[in-house]
């Protein structure tokens, strides 16, 4: 791949041979990007030999590459029936992040980590365990790509050499050698500067993307590079106004790691975000508060760039400094989605629960949206999939029959017309749901075995502790612990209020028959607008009712509870993820009317935890109380979105915004995150997207520019109700 250095750079990478190029994994699928540049708003994209040379890598693609791997194996009444998109769940063609054990690979390099696999290459060839021909080729890999890794650094250095040797500009004959000297350094051996330390993870981070387009970073960052900072301060070596420099040079880095998604992806990430995030603030291993300069200094810089990426993951706990909750706020405050935060009091005790033993569970960081991650382990099993809620209760009230072809396609349930109460429509959809989860398993652990032989990591597989000793790839083994996040998890929201309108409106009050209700739902609530208003007007989760937020906890333990009755292919039972992403608006058009009120196609709720759009009336604290009595410890990781007006986090009010996430973080909520906008703005901007260019909004777990979205999702987000602390 062709190389370059900018002439603004002081740290260098890249993914693609020119700064506009963009990253698409196609031995994963060559058919989306082939689409996408053969449409008319690909035509841009290429010039004429680009095309011709993008037709050829297709051809050369064609019956290698991961999706048609799937599409040869997948046969059969399972695999060859389910794994087409339906609506019910998707599974698409890339998977996994994780986080690397940066601060081993800062601690020794490239180089210490090339002598322990050299080391373990002599000790099997002594010990020549059963599986030798396996370990020793994995080995092998390994060497060859952490050897590559530091060729690849020592490019940039003869690079810059040969640049400097020609620059003219002092200042940029000193910027270059610099350059070289770092190059030359890192990562091969480990850092002696901030300098080097960035330089030698981005390397990290940008080799990663290409090995296996991971887009995920989590990497806690001022737990891993505080230490640096502090020490070139006293040393003399930087200023605090220099490292600020530095670290504004690497948000440009990062936001050059673009991708492009198929269509089907595009729809479930609106605004294609790559999901590059870091991890701030928290506890150390032992428990103690990690805040230190590097804290303040991330802040700032996000709150001076103002850029999508990295996104921000704050880890909140009982001693997080008042002044860096403060700082947290008026980052928010500027409206560019996060920093995001997550709370240490249920988080910690929820891994446990799951098998996370204490120190390491202390030490965890986020990667993407909502997803836990410990640093080091081999915890990336988690694939990208969606699993809609909504559509497996839709079919529990259709007894599984495809009223379109009359195929017995979903569980054979009851005929719900016969049902005496709403347990009897909570026990279908759960059948529904262990019938369709059942198929998702048997498709995600056969990709998985396709990954493991036809997508090995051997880079990434030498960053994390285990894999070397063990001689296996990340893919081949899995960390102990039930933290396998096999599906993201659309719409139980919906589904609760669902259950509690059948609830009030057919079961306790008679006011519709159960057959008047399908009817209405099968025609989209046309000619029916009446009993549509009935269910809409039943209680709501989110307004700390405990009619509905009882049924809401229902839904939500019982749903995990059945998916834990099923493995992955290491044995761990399953949980699903409550990451959402946009998802919510992209995967509801292929579910009927449900009945909450909601119509064919409109969007489900915005996250687990949030009400559905506008159904939360009494206001921000209310909605706090319905989502604490879902329990983490007995679901998944969640994500709570809210929306407040500026106003709410300045002057006066600044610190009732304060208390409120304290109260967030008392009632042991694991997540929220705030879109910082006024209605106003948001229709204005989708009225005349020329003038808001540069508008944020936080979707789910990532933010994006609004006029990148489709009308669509704009719609949902300007639906969702507007709190206020007044």
């Amino acid at each position: 791949m062709n190389i370059y250095i900018q002439d603004w750079e002081r740290i260098v990478g890249n993914h693609a041979a020119t700064p506009q190029g963009i990253y698409y994994g196609i031995d994963q699928n060559w058919r989306s990007v082939k689409r996408i540049v053969s449409g008319e708003d690909g035509q841009t994209l290429l010039d004429e030999d680009g095309r011709r040379e993008l037709s050829e890598l297709c051809e050369y693609w064609k019956g290698k590459s991961m999706s048609d791997r799937q599409q040869e194996m997948f046969t059969g009444d399972t695999l060859g029936k389910y794994w087409k998109y339906e609506g019910t769940f998707l599974w698409t063609h890339w998977s996994e992040l994780g986080i690397p054990n940066y601060e081993k690979v800062l601690k020794i390099g490239m180089k210490g980590i090339i002598k322990e696999v050299e080391d373990r290459l002599t000790e099997i060839d002594q010990t020549v365990p059963l599986d030798y021909i396996d370990q020793k080729e994995f080995l092998q890999a390994v060497l060859i790509s952490l050897k590559a890794v530091v060729r690849f650094a020592n490019r940039y250095a003869e690079k810059a050499r040969d640049m400097a040797t020609k620059a003219t500009n002092p200042d940029d004959k000193k910027r270059l050698e610099e350059i070289a000297e770092t190059c030359q350094w890192v990562p091969d051996n480990p850092p002696r500067s901030l300098l080097e330390a960035l330089q030698s993870f981005y390397f990290n981070h940008v080799v990663r993307y290409i090995e296996f387009s991971t887009l995920g970073v989590g990497v806690r960052f001022d737990k891993v590079f505080g230490h640096y900072y502090e020490r070139d301060i006293q040393a003399g070596i930087i200023t605090r106004d220099e490292a600020l420099e530095l670290m504004q040079l690497l948000w440009v880095k990062f936001q050059e790691l673009g991708t492009t998604y198929s269509p089907t992806v595009s729809s479930v990430y609106g605004g294609v975000a790559s999901l590059q995030g870091i991890t701030l603030g928290g506890v150390d291993e032992k428990g103690e508060d990690v805040t230190n300069e590097m804290t303040y200094l991330v802040l700032e810089t996000a709150k001076t760039m103002r850029l999508l990426e990295p996104s921000i993951a704050f880890r909140y706990h009982e001693g997080t400094p008042d002044e860096l909750l403060s700082e947290i706020t008026d980052v928010i405050r500027t409206g560019i989605g996060y920093p995001s935060l997550f709370n240490d009091k249920s988080l910690i005790p929820a891994l446990g629960k799951w098998g996370v033993p204490l120190e390491e569970a202390r030490d965890y960081g986020i990667t993407g949206c909502v997803y836990l991650e410990i640093p080091g382990k081999n915890m990336a099993r988690r694939a990208i999939g969606y699993f809609v809620l909504p559509k497996c209760l839709w079919w529990a009230l259709h007894q599984g029959i495809d009223p379109k072809t009359g195929e017995q396609y979903g569980a054979p349930t009851p005929d719900p017309r016969t049902f005496q109460s709403a347990d009897d429509l909570m026990d279908a959809y759960l059948e529904q749901l262990r019938f369709f989860w059942g198929k998702f398993v048997a498709i995600e652990n056969m990709c998985r075995s396709l990954y493991e032989k036809y997508l090995p990591r051997p880079f990434y597989s030498a960053l994390l502790d285990g894999c070397i000793e063990k001689g296996k790839d990340t893919r081949q083994w899995a960390y102990p612990s039930m933290i396998d996040d096999l599906g993201i998890i659309i719409g139980p929201t919906n589904v609760a209020d669902s259950i509690t309108a059948v609830k009030k409106v057919v079961f306790e009050d008679k006011r519709v028959p159960m057959d008047e209700l399908i009817k209405a739902m099968d025609n989209n609530w046309e000619g029916f607008e009446d009993i549509r208003q009935m269910m809409m007007q039943a209680p709501k989760y989110g307004n700390d009712d405990d009619y509905a937020d009882e049924i809401a906890v229902e839904v939500h333990h019982r749903t995990s509870e059945v998916i834990a009755e099923f493995k992955d292919r290491f044995g761990n039972r399953c949980k699903g993820d409550g990451s959402g992403v946009s998802a919510t608006y992209g995967l509801a058009h292929d579910t009927p009317a449900t009945p909450d009120g909601r119509s064919d196609g409109d969007p489900f709720s915005d996250s687990t935890l949030a009400p559905i759009q506008g159904g939360d009336y009494k206001g921000p604290t209310a909605v706090l109380k319905s989502a604490s009595k879902v329990s983490t410890e007995k679901t998944y990781n969640h994500l709570l979105n809210q929306k407040f007006l500026p106003s709410v986090l300045e002057g006066d009010m600044k610190q009732t915004f304060l208390s409120y996430l304290r109260t967030w973080a008392d009632l042991g909520i694991s997540h929220i995150q705030f879109n910082i906008v006024d209605g106003k703005t948001l229709l204005a901007a989708q009225k005349n997207p020329e003038s808001y260019q540069d508008l944020i909004v936080r979707v789910a777990g990532y933010s994006a520019y609004f006029v990148d979205l489709s009308k669509g999702l704009q719609d949902s987000i300007i639906k969702r109700t507007e709190q206020s602390l007044g």
